[in-house]
């Protein structure tokens, strides 16, 4: 007797939920990123009243994008029917883009922190062992954080993907690969921050790092 084939079909509010997670980030995202313009650091340009983080405005818009992007392959992944079940691998996909557009906004948040403790401490040197054990704990959770949104949580929704499995490993290498594009881009907005150096890292190098982004933190 030949197996008879069950189509799949996500309940509408698993896509629900997600598009919750989504709608916190894009505020988040929003609200963070007029706040960088307090902060110290940056680099300073002539005609502009405030300093600038490359890097941090790149993640933050990058983690924006990346939701909006998230969002939409949310919504195509329902059935226009009177239920509205999940039934396209587009909701898997949305998964990983909402992980990534989550880990973006992580490091938007974690990246231009540790800059600002590095001129606290150097202003408060009484205060250093205090300061360096508060920089430690920030970056351990941070880069916590980072590393959860960014490859256990993609990892975890493609093995438990309900969907067929050669779909699951092209959404799998497709994810890798735009991991691998965006921290290029990332690499681009780190050099402009580190033109001033005499000795910035080659190529491999920083692509390595963007790769475990939070040691850099």
């Amino acid at each position: 007797m030949s197996e008879i084939f069950k189509p799949v079909r996500v309940a509408v509010n698993v896509m629900r939920a997600r598009l919750t997670v989504i709608g916190f980030n894009i505020a988040i995202v929003s609200f963070q990123l007029p706040q960088l313009y307090g902060q110290s650091g940056g680099i300073e340009l002539p005609g502009m009243d405030h300093a600038v983080h490359v890097t941090a405005n790149a993640a933050l818009l990058m983690a924006l994008a990346l939701s909006f992007c998230a969002l939409v392959t949310f919504i195509i992944s329902g059935s226009l029917d009177e239920v509205g079940f999940c039934t396209h691998w587009s909701l898997v996909a949305g998964d990983l883009l909402m992980y990534l557009g989550l880990a973006h906004t992580v490091a938007g948040f974690f990246a231009p922190l540790g800059i600002s403790i590095n001129i606290f401490a150097t202003n408060l040197s009484r205060s250093a062992s205090e300061i360096s054990i508060l920089h430690a704990a920030l970056s351990v959770t941070g880069g916590a954080a980072w590393f959860l949104a960014i490859y256990v949580g993609p990892a975890v929704s493609l093995v438990r993907s309900p969907f067929d499995r050669r779909i699951n490993i092209i959404l799998g290498i497709a994810y890798l690969l735009l991991v691998l594009v965006l921290a290029w881009v990332t690499l681009q907005a780190v050099r402009i921050e580190e033109m001033g150096l005499d000795h910035p890292p080659n190529w491999i190098v920083g692509m390595l790092r963007e790769l475990v982004q939070p040691l850099r933190w």
